[in-house]
């Protein structure tokens, strides 16, 4: 996971919006406290939780999944709660639940050796329309209405709705949708986007896909925002909207002229990512 990641993910998540995401799975809690990288990240050579939550009576692991658990997954998760266990800072019991898309609800039984069986919920998200869903968000953004709270954090789900199917096409449509959304409090943003990073690290297989989108996610994030608002201050033709896409634009094109001065050849970055060959050499004629 990149920096940017560790040192951000979560860090301004409230507990009303941590709660949403509890409601989303079924759960509730009086208390929602997100756990920060320096109680998440134990063991940074070996263990990656994707989140953990104080709540009322337990510390709550959650996983992101778009495919069915199996032995290889249960051995991982077992870990998780072991290792989460012995270094917890209060005198809860840790569980794990799985936030999956992939299949119905239930309870997994994974029996580690004759006596023990470790047991963890599935929390089934298998309807979820990703479609529905963003355009939902599209309607309330050209009714100009604003998104509540579920609205944005079910956006942020939607990549994995498509079980593992053109994850990273729907990565960059909610991107372009969340960049557009003028109104999302830090604790929302924090939410939506550490969930998209959490799905392009664990399901975007191509590392320099992976990058480009981190990138943009990431370090490239409050740029690229901010370029698109500023040209809808200035009172650009183009307006808000476009302006952030323009501003996404460049961030991309930074990206990929980056790769092009260290040598990348523009086939080979076209191989690797969704971005057109005649784009890419549109880009370097145009810089280099």
């Amino acid at each position: 996971m990149a920096e940017f990641q560790e040192d951000m993910l979560f860090k301004n998540v409230s507990d009303v919006d941590a709660n949403i995401l509890l409601e989303i799975m079924g759960k509730k809690s009086k208390r929602t406290k997100v756990w920060t990288k320096e109680l998440r990240h134990i063991d940074p050579t070996f263990y990656k939780p994707d989140l953990i939550l104080d709540l009322d009576n337990e510390n709550l692991i959650i996983e992101f999944q778009s495919t069915e658990v199996n032995d290889e997954f249960s051995r991982r998760a077992h870990s998780y709660v072991a290792i989460t266990d012995q270094n917890k800072k209060n005198d809860k019991e840790v569980n794990l639940s799985v936030l999956s898309t992939a299949e119905d609800s239930k309870i997994i039984e994974y029996k580690y050796n004759r006596l023990n069986v470790f047991k963890y919920e599935v929390e089934g998200l298998n309807n979820l329309n990703g479609e529905e869903i963003i355009n939902n968000v599209k309607n309330k953004l050209k009714n100009n209405e604003i998104p509540n709270g579920k609205d944005i954090i079910l956006l942020s789900l939607v990549p994995l709705s498509n079980k593992g199917k053109n994850i990273v096409d729907y990565i960059y449509r909610v991107i372009r949708i969340l960049f557009k959304l003028k109104n999302l409090t830090i604790s929302q943003k924090d939410l939506a986007f550490g969930i998209m990073w959490l799905t392009t690290d664990k399901f975007v297989n191509d590392s320099l896909e992976r990058n480009i989108i981190c990138d943009l996610l990431g370090g490239r994030m409050s740029l690229i925002h901010e370029y698109g608002e500023n040209k809808y201050k200035e009172g650009k033709d183009e307006g808000i909207e476009q302006g952030i896409e323009q501003g996404i634009e460049q961030g991309t094109e930074q990206i990929i002229l980056d790769l092009l001065k260290s040598g990348e050849k523009p086939e080979e970055i076209a191989q690797k990512t969704s971005i057109s060959l005649e784009k890419i050499i549109e880009i370097k004629e145009k810089y280099l």
